[in-house]
């Protein structure tokens, strides 16, 4: 009561309730705490972060202009590659700190991705995410394996041991957070033109929603961006019966 009297949403609310559950476990299943917690969801319900998405073409755009990578400086190729990661994985910034060279595996068709370190995901039983992608033929200037060999070609001489793909530009030289990650995809959004309120997160859902507006299978959305196959986020809104494989997710988002 509390709580909500200080202007808590349901989600806090319930995250107390759950936290309580864990001391007291019969206090949560009385019927009072249940129908109270109901109607603090219909008074103030949870809201989606972003109402709506930015386009994707947009940023495209401006980081084709990003050519060649050799006349590009290495916050630029860092920038450009963590983004082309973003956009074409759907993956949180967290998922593409963990990004290890020795998980790269390159095909004559691009290159997948295993991410073996634990994430917010990460549960007994499910997968790890295994991050394909695609090598760009029809426009190599969002080849995402291209922008990657370079990016590891440049920082070979000053990354030593370090093992993580994406490193700090500056010494002394380490593995890069999420949380800078996420500044820098947010500073190309904003060079690109995107209102600075959508933060590095928003790619997921620009990203998901571009391939959901082109077609993309419902389950190669969910597959690709970590979600369960029981997730009802895209059910309400996209339903497209196109057969694809895992791979044309990064290719009709990057391919638009």
């Amino acid at each position: 009561m509390t709580l909500h009297k200080k202007g808590a949403a349901y989600g806090t609310l319930n995250s107390a309730r759950s936290a309580i559950a864990l001391l007291h476990r019969n206090e949560t299943a009385d019927p009072l705490v249940q129908r109270f917690v109901k109607g603090a969801f219909r008074i103030r319900p949870s809201k989606p972060k972003y109402e709506k998405t930015w386009d994707v073409g947009i940023v495209l755009d401006f980081l084709e202009r990003w050519w060649p990578l050799e006349s590009l400086s290495l916050m630029q190729l860092s920038q450009r590659l963590v983004v082309l990661l973003a956009l074409s994985t759907a993956q949180r910034p967290q998922t593409l700190a963990c990004i290890r060279l020795s998980q790269i595996q390159r095909s004559e068709t691009g290159i997948e991705i295993k991410i073996s370190d634990l994430i917010k995901t990460s549960r007994p039983e499910a997968h790890q995410p295994l991050l394909h992608l695609p090598y760009m033929a029809n426009n190599p200037k969002l080849c995402v394996p291209t922008t990657v060999f370079k990016y590891t070609e440049v920082t070979a001489h000053s990354r030593g041991q370090e093992d993580r793909l994406i490193i700090t530009t500056t010494k002394p030289i380490h593995a890069v957070s999420s949380e800078t990650i996420s500044r820098w995809i947010r500073q190309v959004l904003t060079e690109s033109g995107i209102d600075p309120d959508f933060t590095g997160y928003s790619t997921r859902h620009a990203a998901t929603s571009a391939a959901a507006r082109q077609g993309v299978l419902e389950s190669i959305i969910k597959q690709t961006a970590g979600w369960s196959a029981r997730s009802q986020v895209f059910a309400k809104h996209y339903n497209r019966p196109i057969t694809q494989d895992r791979r044309v997710f990064a290719t009709t988002v990057l391919g638009r």
